[in-house]
Parts: C-alpha cells; sequence; structure tokens
C-alpha cells in the first residue's frame, strides 16, 4: 500500500531517504516517477543541513526501467513525433541523472530485485551501491534493440573501466548481486531484510565526517576526468586551502591539541516522513 505519492521523502538526523513509491508499477521511471525525483532531488541539491541521501524503492524491485506501455503507446505515431517525445523524455531522466551525480553530498543506492535500463543507470549515478542478496542488475537495452540511456555508457567505464564496459554492454549479462560486487558494480551486498538498515548505517556514518572533506572528495574526483594533473592539482591545492578556513579544521586541530579525536556532524533521530 503507498501514500499516493511517486516519491516518499523521510528523514533520519542529517540523511534524506528517497524512495520510489509506485511498486504496483514496479517503479519505472515514466513521466510522473521521472519528474518527482527530479523535483526532489533538485531541492536536496540547494539544501545544505542535508548531509547523506539514501535512494531505495517501494515493492519487489528497485527500478525496471523505462515503461514499455509508453513505448508500445508512442510508437502509432510519425517518426517526429516518436523523436520529439524521446528527446523532451529523456531531457527529463538527464536532468535526474545529473542531479544525483553532481548532489553535493553523498548519495547511496539501496538496490532491491531488479535495477534495469534506466533504474540501473540511476543506481550507477549514486557514489555507492548496496545490494540485497536478491538483487539483480539487468542492461535490458539488448532485448528491445535500443542503445542505452540514462548516462549508462558513461557512468560504467567511471564506475569499472572503458574495456570492462565495453564487454558487459555487448554482452548484456544479467549481473546477480554476487558478480555485481565482484565487478566492482557493487559496494557491499547484505541479506534482503537488512537492505534498508544497512543504506542508512552507511550513509548516517558519512554525516559524521567532516563536511569539507566528504563533499570535495566527490567533486575533486568527479572533475579529475576533464583536466590535467597540473590542473587538477590547482584545483585540488585551492580546495585545500579553503578547508583550512572550516569550522571542522580548526575543531579538529583544537580536538589534536587535547589529545582528542574530533567529532563532525549530529547523531540520528530517527526516520521521518515529510
Amino acid at each position: 500500500m503507498t501514500d499516493g505519492t511517486a516519491v516518499r521523502r523521510e528523514t533520519s538526523g542529517d540523511v534524506v531517504v528517497l524512495t520510489m513509491n509506485r511498486p504496483e508499477r514496479h517503479n519505472v521511471l515514466d513521466a510522473e516517477m521521472t519528474d518527482a525525483l527530479v523535483s526532489e532531488t533538485t531541492a536536496l541539491a540547494r539544501d545544505d543541513t542535508v548531509r547523506a541521501v539514501v535512494l531505495t524503492a517501494a515493492g519487489r524491485h528497485f527500478s525496471l526501467g523505462g515503461p514499455l506501455d509508453e513505448f508500445d503507446d508512442v510508437l502509432g505515431g510519425d517518426d517526429d513525433t516518436v523523436r520529439a517525445h524521446w528527446l523532451r523524455r529523456t531531457e527529463a531522466l538527464a536532468t535526474l541523472v545529473e542531479n544525483l551525480y553532481t548532489m553535493p553530498c553523498p548519495v547511496i543506492a539501496a538496490v532491491h530485485g531488479q535495477a534495469a535500463g534506466a533504474g540501473f543507470s540511476l543506481a550507477l549515478a549514486c557514489d555507492l551501491r548496496i545490494a540485497s542478496d536478491r538483487a539483480r542488475f539487468n542492461f535490458g537495452y539488448g532485448a528491445l534493440g535500443s542503445s542505452t540511456d540514462g548516462g549508462m555508457s558513461w557512468l560504467l567505464p567511471r564506475v569499472l573501466s572503458p574495456a570492462k564496459a565495453v564487454e558487459l554492454l555487448l554482452e548484456q549479462p544479467v549481473l546477480r548481486a554476487a558478480r555485481a560486487q565482484a565487478e566492482g558494480i557493487v559496494t557491499t551486498v547484505v541479506p534482503a531484510a537488512d537492505l534498508h538498515e544497512r543504506a542508512l548505517e552507511v550513509a548516517t556514518g558519512l554525516t559524521r565526517s567532516a563536511r569539507h572533506s566528504v563533499t570535495t572528495a566527490k567533486r575533486l574526483v568527479h572533475d579529475s576526468a576533464f583536466v590535467t594533473l597540473t590542473e587538477h592539482m590547482k584545483n585540488e591545492h585551492r580546495v585545500f586551502a579553503e578547508g583550512m578556513l572550516t569550522d571542522d579544521m580548526r575543531h579538529a586541530l583544537a580536538a589534536r591539541r587535547q589529545g582528542e579525536l574530533p567529532t563532525f556532524g549530529n547523531a540520528p533521530t530517527g526516520l521521518r516522513s515529510r
């Protein structure tokens, strides 16, 4: 049973949990779901009180990707209509993927059931992926005779390597959780009953790290792909200098002088729905 919203938002301390909430449709990324996720992630990116985000789903599956019923409906139109429709809808999907990938705080995907097609891309756009032992990562594109979407062909080489990404995109196996972990796609595999608790535990642990350390690690690694080493070190050292001015750095140095370990962030206060 759902509360009627496509995406449910709950908070636990400084962690926000976004739950795709269309289990009866296996959380397909139709217009309603995609637009709701864009709205939520856009708001989260602007909220500096949020220290970590968990993306998960209600029901049997994380997300079965694109809505195949919509595929059938749209294909009844002429070529220009079909092309215009999917360019419009994939723009929204692109915004969602970019929001997840560039979120200032860490984003953790908690995956159960299938993450297929664009649903798989959403998981790849997150920083960490924790999977149920029953999870399956399904490319799905080859079975439809389609190409990738949702940044799949950009994200996968960065999570793995270009050679491994090409291999998997050519073969398109269904990756069960254990193989997904062995390939490096999944960070941790846990029993299905423990998935939500484990994802929240990892996210909460990250909120206890210094904000500057966490946010800049993510940004610098992402940006490193587009600049030379010399340019990157200039950026890195500029960010390092900025970090020297943060309250967290002052607190850490004061604790060190006292022979103590610094603590950062806040403890969770229990899960609350918005």
